[in-house]
């Protein structure tokens, strides 16, 4: 089961037991008026006339004991319920975060970041709060509205029956309430999202939004969007603000025409005859109706928003990833120079069925340095995702180790190919807690020679703290070289058989590329794949692949490109008469 509701699975006792002692409590309510009745029509009575206190103790006594014993009650609910929808929380997030570790980059991108920030926040506070509300409310309610007017038809069938008119009248107010804003709020939800990507745009590219001097543009963006969930949201608030008046209206009026009908029977000694006690009794379970229809009213609000937002969890946790683990192949060896990846008629397309890449064939053997250019677009980063298996070709087939690669386990795979991205990603803590991501048994001097591979030593050995020093959050404390360097030295603390390098060496100046491409050359047993938009990078590569709008235009090494690829020339002399 994926759903929502599994995460209550280890609550059942709770959910059992809470209710249980909330209805305890619901009993001794509705015992009190009628103590109280008694004590208006016969204890004082006996008290003035006789001087005889007893049905007032006693009748008081047990009074003030279903009190202790409600209020006990209601304490265990409350300590049960607190147990249940914090631990439902609590599972619910994991869960949340395990799915979204468990789904491929392409429904992750569907999804939007916004979607999923606001599944941990919003959606999942909304539904702990439901849970707790379940426990605590959804019994009580009912159970006090029926149990007063049972408790009523012992007094008055008449009051009862105005009663029982109060309730349908309330419960049909409610109910076009509830279908009047149900898809409402999926629809508040969804804007919710895109308010959070659009906060979520401006904070990450402040930088970009200040230099074209663009902030009145993206505030205005903003306030657009604001304005429209404002709109909305003030019609779903208008309807719900008619719940609670409605509701009190509602009732006063039966509290009126209980009095009313009461002052013409009272004392008189016709069937209807009504005493003060009658009276007071049947006021006193009218309120327990207010009370618990406008908790109902509340209730309706919250289980609305609950509804909405189950049924975006339940959309995400039903989600299947496009990528599946079959796992019929694991830690397969092959020599030097045998063929570790080959594609052969390789198509991918997203859901627009325009192909990103199409009919690629390309052979990369274990041990070769092999070189990946083309222009923005061409396809570069695609052909990178299909070789760590992010994502699933359309058509065509891979083949690693000799093998189909959707039949390799994806955890080995990830194990035996350390990837450094485009957009590098260090976490906030500190150096050595940002390398053990990739390696949590590394020793120090691990740790040291990675960063010696990666050219980062010089500038960390620096920190009097050393590798303790301390990483910002999103590395804003260091330079976008630094971070590079970092997250290279992070990928070769893996030791694993491939490392690709995605355009991760943008940062670095020329002479620092130059260095980590010599370490890395050192590393005989490690193929290495470089994504790169500089030619000069990629020249010292045994294989170099041209890619140009999804299509391999050229494969070969420096001097053949020279030879036989416009594309590559043009690039390799742009730059190199711009340097």
């Amino acid at each position: 089961m994926h759903k929502t509701v599994y995460s209550l699975r280890n609550y059942k006792k709770q959910l059992i037991l809470g209710p249980i002692f909330k209805t305890l409590e619901v009993v001794f309510e509705l015992l009190i008026p009628f103590l109280m009745k008694n004590i208006i029509d016969n204890g004082i009575n006996e008290a003035k006339l006789n001087g005889n206190y007893n049905t007032i103790l006693v009748d008081g006594g047990i009074i003030l004991l279903f009190c202790v014993l409600g209020y006990f009650s209601t304490m265990m609910c409350q300590y049960l319920s607190s147990i249940a929808s914090q631990g439902f929380g609590t599972d619910l997030r994991n869960r949340l975060f395990k799915k979204i570790n468990d789904l491929s980059l392409k429904e992750i991108n569907d999804f939007g970041p916004g979607f999923v920030s606001n599944l941990f926040n919003n959606d999942a506070n909304r539904l702990q709060l439901a849970v707790a509300m379940i426990i605590r409310l959804v019994i009580r309610a009912p159970a006090l509205v029926i149990g007063s007017l049972v408790c009523s038809l012992f007094i008055s069938w008449q009051i009862a029956l105005i009663y029982l008119g109060i309730v349908v009248i309330v419960s049909l107010f409610l109910f076009i309430i509830l279908k009047s804003t149900s898809h409402k709020f999926l629809k508040l939800q969804h804007q919710n999202d895109e308010l959070s990507q659009i906060v979520d745009d401006g904070i990450n590219g402040t930088r970009v939004i200040r230099s074209f001097n663009s902030q009145e543009i993206e505030v205005k963006k903003y306030e657009e969007k604001t304005d429209e969930y404002y709109k909305d949201a003030k019609k779903v608030s208008l309807l719900n603000a008619l719940i609670n008046p409605t509701t009190y209206l509602v009732i006063n009026i039966g509290i009126l025409l209980t009095i009313y009908i009461g002052s013409l029977f009272i004392n008189t000694k016709n069937e209807s005859s009504f005493s003060i006690g009658d009276i007071v009794a049947l006021v006193s379970y009218l309120s327990q109706i207010l009370t618990a229809l406008v908790v109902v009213c509340n209730l309706v609000v919250i289980f609305n928003k609950a509804y909405a937002s189950k049924k975006r969890v339940d959309g995400f946790f039903l989600t299947e990833s496009s990528v599946k683990n079959n796992a019929m192949y694991k830690n397969l060896k092959i020599e030097k120079n045998r063929t570790l990846f080959d594609f052969k008629d390789v198509d991918f397309s997203y859901a627009n069925n325009i192909n990103v890449v199409s009919n690629l064939n390309l052979t990369i053997k274990k041990g070769e340095s092999v070189g990946i250019i083309g222009g923005t677009g061409s396809g570069k980063s695609t052909i990178v995702k299909l070789l760590d298996r992010f994502i699933d070709c359309t058509h065509g087939t891979i083949s690693y180790k000799g093998v189909d690669l959707k039949l390799y386990d994806l955890d080995e795979l990830h194990k035996e190919i350390s990837l450094v991205n485009q957009k590098n990603q260090v976490f906030k803590g500190t150096i050595r807690s940002n390398l053990l991501v990739a390696n949590n048994h590394a020793t120090k001097e691990d740790l040291i020679n990675a960063l010696k591979n990666a050219e980062a030593y010089s500038f960390v050995s620096k920190y009097d703290d050393f590798l303790d020093h301390p990483v910002e959050e999103g590395g804003h404390n260091l330079s976008g070289g630094q971070i590079q360097r970092l997250c290279i030295a992070r990928a070769l603390l893996r030791n694993s058989e491939t490392i690709i390098l995605d355009d991760s060496m943008s940062s670095l100046d020329f002479i620092t590329d130059k260095k980590v491409r010599q370490n890395l050359a050192k590393l005989t047993n490690l193929t290495k794949i470089y994504v790169s938009q500089r030619a000069t990078t990629l020249k010292h590569c045994n294989k170099i692949i041209v890619v140009d709008k999804g299509k391999i235009e050229c494969v070969g090494n420096h001097d053949y490109l020279l030879e036989n690829s416009p594309i590559y020339k043009e690039i390799y002399e742009s730059q190199v008469r711009n340097n």
